[in-house]
């Protein structure tokens, strides 16, 4: 080797001194390090327990890695072959991958209520829908022109055809909610409007209702049912919807000859529509709704109209509809397809609209799910580019500038290592039956960040090794540096692990599953690092013996050509520098402490004021349709709440009928909490207080009056839309007693609720009013459901999660750094600097506007594996080097693994810097979170531990004796013993190191 550090061919370095066996007396053999001196035996034998265990695990890791490095570079090809091998062997799991879509499977609480209670709806109802709409927003919309653009958009949208996978053509008609049209059956409808006033009010808590005046002529009453009946059955049934063109009963012709007088007047004086005959409140399609002074409508400043699209649940496949985000609700194929023309439709709208005060907002049921969608995997490209950057980061670490020493192979051949770690720890768990997630697309990259670092460990320690050892044949180097290496790899690569097992013992089933697969994935990684890697780590310092090029690997290059061209080693004067002359002075111990002692105080503040909170449009991205939609829905329709129901299973109607109405009483005045409450029960106790003379809340009903009743209120014009909240045990037929009810549900909206502390209350209001009813019959099945509870009820536990999650990763780790460190005191401060890494983030988090929910959740817990990393590697070194003080430990320490570190946080931050500019919340919230730990975890670990220890640290692991690490503990056959003070590491390796720093 020459003094620049290079190889000679005439020199033990030659090419074919590097690979060949060690023979000891004319016998091949492997040497067997760690043989300790008897002077070693004695002094062992001096240390107390603990000093003696910690010894022995020590010496027995050393050993292990020793000879692993040895085989491996003796066996170089043999060792890539293995590993090509398990990596396919792993891969047969791949046969029961499966990528979960269903959101219930994803974000869902194992166990939850809401999951039950949602698993109870679709095996009962069995059929729902999903909402489309329009919005008009516009100085007036009760203005013609309006009204003819709404028709415009109703005729093509209800007009087109489709073709689904099967090669069938459907249209609106086969896809929409079908309720009966009875409007040809219905009463004079101003007629209607006068009998169905409300008279004077009750108390509160009244469960007893005023008489309403009998309409003069109702047709389920006053026909007989032997006329009635068949009338009916020979009833259409047409598509539902809410539309102010319903009044015209879609007709362009008599449409477009409205004035806004006729629009008003109709408006004003219409509670049933004319084109199904069914009860409908056309105010509440109306936003900035202005009125005269008697109450009547004159204006309004926005106007929406819905489709409703039928849904059958037991048609549901999520596979199929589903999307890769897992943000998509229950819908058909055919849904689906008819909503993607009608985005299309409305979008080409909206783009030829010609009126400048007049826009057009619109939403379709998939509109969540494409654009989450969309938001969370389109910037897939920039974490591409992030690991392209890492690469470019890699070859300025690991090369030195000459033409053989550009670490090209290698740096590529590390991120395949990482690539081999993923695809066989994904290979192992799908065999295990365990879904792949929309969250786990970040999990490459996590494991890049982690094994980055671990290979800037292994190429310092080998530098060190080489410079120390400069005769030593390869196969001896490749085994000391892994000696030195291993261990402080396999503490963070196991701390890892155990942090992502723990985390897996969520109820989060993605956050679970996310943590099944990193552990897996960390491991696998951790062993193809130290196995692949090395291999390759052993054929390219052997193309550099030969002298080849870096690139074009034919080319052999003369001496000259293979000096360096520069070697400035910036990284370590600057570490030198700051630490000798600065922060292991006493001033900069000081300044360091009174900076954590401040900076964590102020965090610990901001810290209590973390507040937990979860917007699902968090995920849409400001300038697409569905937003726009969001924001003006709010602005025009701000009493406008979450939608909810409450369901009943299978009870004796007729014995719960008046604790329904008590029910539905209490609740209708809760108007602190609730914006609208629409119960058949309450109807149908009007409509037989009015035909039948009898309020059914305090005279109860007889079994085959209620059936007969029942009967006549859902086909009557009051009680029919009411049908879809009623299930029968068989199908209810007009003019016989109803069959026996299985399910039924009443409709209602909460308030708009921003805040955890406004919705959660709201809903535990309305869950005791259900759990205090006195309810004994049947199966006693009562329930509140909502579809936003599936972001609530993770709301109630994200916090409890987070932390009780982080809790038991510290206790995890802090066990796993005690069995492998095996110095309590050191462990301890690993946890301190853990700890304060993970406070400061959540101060940070505050003062950065992020909050506690399902992202941050699985971020923070993939924190404690990132931030443990860089005080394990500093603990462990420290008690790897024997010379010196406290002080001069602490600062050999910090030459010896603290450019390391640092290039290892640099690589993550860098892989992950280029997603800060991103739409995407979960890759926004990810940066930022990443951020805060790397910055604080290289804080903690590689600036207060050194000043920590520099004051307390323990002993080494041998006492006064040479530690496991110097390589004179690993006797070879050439005897080469290490020179004093060389345990730094030098990322050039041209320095001399004198007491107070480096001399060049």
């Amino acid at each position: 080797m020459n003094g620049n550090g290079h190889y000679n061919g005439n020199r033990a370095d030659s090419e074919e001194n590097l690979h060949k066996p060690v023979h000891e007396n004319g016998g091949s053999t492997t040497p067997h390090p760690g043989t300790e001196s008897e002077g070693n035996e004695l002094n062992a034998d001096r240390l107390n327990c603990m000093g003696r265990l910690s010894y022995h695990v020590s010496m027995a890791i050393g050993k292990f890695f020793y000879r692993l490095g040895y085989w491996i570079a003796n066996n170089a090809w043999k060792t890539i072959g293995l590993c090509f091998l398990l990596v396919a062997l792993c891969s047969v799991g791949f046969i029961r991958f499966h990528k979960e879509k269903s959101p219930m499977k994803l974000w869902i609480p194992l166990g939850s209520k809401f999951q039950h209670d949602t698993n109870w709806l679709i095996e009962h109802f069995q059929e729902g829908n999903r909402i489309e709409t329009v919005m008009i927003t516009a100085p007036d919309v009760l203005v013609p022109e309006v009204l003819q653009t709404i028709a415009t958009i109703t005729e093509e949208v209800e007009g087109f055809k489709f073709q689904n996978s099967e090669g069938q053509r459907l249209g609106w008609t086969d896809v929409c909610h079908k309720v009966p049209l009875i409007a040809e059956y219905t009463a004079d409808l101003a007629r209607r409007k006068r009998h169905a006033q409300d008279l004077e009010p009750t108390p509160a808590t009244s469960t007893r209702r005023p008489k309403k005046s009998k309409p003069f002529f109702t047709p389920v009453i006053d026909v007989p049912s032997f006329l009635f009946c068949p009338m009916v059955e020979r009833l259409e049934l047409g598509c539902y919807g809410s539309s102010l063109l319903e009044l015209w009963k879609y007709n362009r012709t008599m449409i477009a000859g409205l004035s806004k007088e006729d629009i008003v007047d109709k408006l004003n004086r219409t509670t049933i529509s004319p084109m199904t005959g069914h009860t409908v409140e056309f105010a509440e399609l109306l936003g900035d709704v202005k009125r005269d002074w008697s109450g009547r409508i004159v204006s309004a400043g926005s106007l929406v109209t819905h489709w409703f699209v039928h849904v059958n649940f037991s048609e549901v496949d999520a596979d199929v509809s589903g999307n890769a985000a897992g943000t998509e609700d229950w819908v058909t194929e055919n849904a689906v397809l008819w909503e993607e023309k009608f985005l299309q439709i409305v979008a080409k709208a909206k783009r030829d609209l010609s009126n400048n005060e007049t826009s057009i907002y619109y939403a379709a049921g998939r509109s969540y799910g494409d654009i989450s969608e969309e938001s969370m995997f389109k910037d897939m490209d920039k974490l591409i580019y992030g690991g392209i950057v890492m690469f470019v980061y890699m070859q300025l670490v690991l090369s030195k500038f000459s033409w053989t020493e550009f670490r090209v192979i290698l740096g590529s051949v590390g991120l395949m290592s990482v690539g081999m770690g993923f695809i066989a720890g994904c290979g192992i768990v799908a065999a295990l039956g365990v879904s792949y997630g929309p969250v786990h697309t970040s999990l490459p990259f996590l494991l890049m960040g982690l094994g980055v670092d671990d290979m800037f460990v292994m190429m310092a320690c080998y530098r060190k090794v080489r410079k120390a050892n400069p005769d030593l044949q390869l196969a001896e180097r490749m085994g000391l540096m892994l000696q030195h290496a291993g261990a402080s790899i396999t503490v963070t690569s196991l701390t890892d692990i155990v942090a992502f097992i723990v985390g897996s013992i969520t109820v989060i089933p993605s956050l679970q599953s996310f943590c099944i697969y990193a552990a897996a994935g960390v491991f696998m990684m951790f062993v193809f690092v130290i196995t692949f890697f090395v291999a390759i780590f052993t054929l390219d310092e052997i193309r550099i013996a030969s002298r080849r090029n870096s690139f074009l690997i034919w080319v052999v290059h003369d001496e000259k050509s293979t000096s360096l061209w520069c070697e400035y080693n910036l990284m370590h004067r600057f570490i030198n520098m700051l630490y000798s002359k600065f922060l292991l002075t006493k001033v900069g111990k000081t300044l360091v402490i009174l900076a954590v002692v401040l900076m964590t105080g102020v965090n610990v503040h901001n810290l209590l004021k973390l507040r937990q909170k979860f917007d699902p449009n968090w995920f849409i991205p400001e300038e697409t349709y569905y937003n726009q939609f969001v924001v003006k829905t709010h602005e025009h329709y701000p009493n406008a709440g979450y939608e909810a129901m409450l369901l009943y299973g299978n009870l004796n109607y007729t014995t719960e009928l008046p604790n329904l109405i008590h029910i539905t009483h209490q609740l209708e005045n809760r108007t602190d909490i609730l914006h609208s409450f629409s119960s058949w029960v309450t109807a149908f106790q009007d409509f037989v207080h009015m035909h039948y003379d009898k309020d059914i809340a305090v005279d109860p009903l007889s079994e085959a009056d209620f059936r007969k009743y029942l009967s006549k209120f859902l086909f009557s014009y009051e009680g029919g839309r009411y049908q879809m909240n009623i299930k029968f045990a068989t199908k209810l037929k007009c003019g016989q007693p109803a069959p026996n009810i299985t399910v039924t549900t009443m409709d209602f909206k909460f308030r708009p609720f921003k805040e955890r502390e406004e919705y959660l209350p709201a809903k535990y209001a309305v869950e005791e009013v259900l759990a205090s009813s006195n309810i004994t019959t049947g199966d006693r099945y009562r329930t509140l459901w909502a579809k936003i509870f599936g972001n609530w009820v993770t709301d109630e536990i994200i916090d409890t999660e987070i932390y009780r999650n982080i809790s038991l990763a510290l206790i995890g780790v802090m066990f796993c750094s005690v069995v492998l460190i095996v110095n309590l005191q050191i462990c301890f401060w690993i946890f301190i600097c853990v700890l304060l890494t993970l406070v400061n983030v959540g101060g940070l988090m505050q003062v950065w506007g992020l909050t506690l929910d399902l992202v941050s959740c699985i971020a923070l817990q993939l924190a404690v594996g990132l931030c443990v990393d860089y005080a394990a590697h500093i603990g462990h070194t420290f008690l790897t080097i024997n010379k010196g003080d406290r002080n001069r430990r602490s600062l050999e320490t910090v030459l010896h693994i603290g450019a390391a570190v640092f290039y290892g946080g640099g690589s993550t931050i860098l892989s992950l810097s280029i997603l800060s500019g991103s739409q995407a919340y979960t890759y926004r919230t990810f940066f930022k979170i990443f951020l805060l730990v790397i910055a604080y975890g290289l804080f903690h670990g590689t600036i207060l531990l050194p000043v920590i220890l520099s004051l307390i640290g323990p002993a080494p692991y041998s006492g006064s004796l040479n530690s496991l690490n110097t390589i004179n503990n690993n006797p070879s056959p050439t005897k080469k013993v290490c020179r004093e003070g060389t345990e730094m590491i030098s990322f050039i390796g041209n320095e001399k190191y004198t007491p107070n720093g480096v001399e060049l």
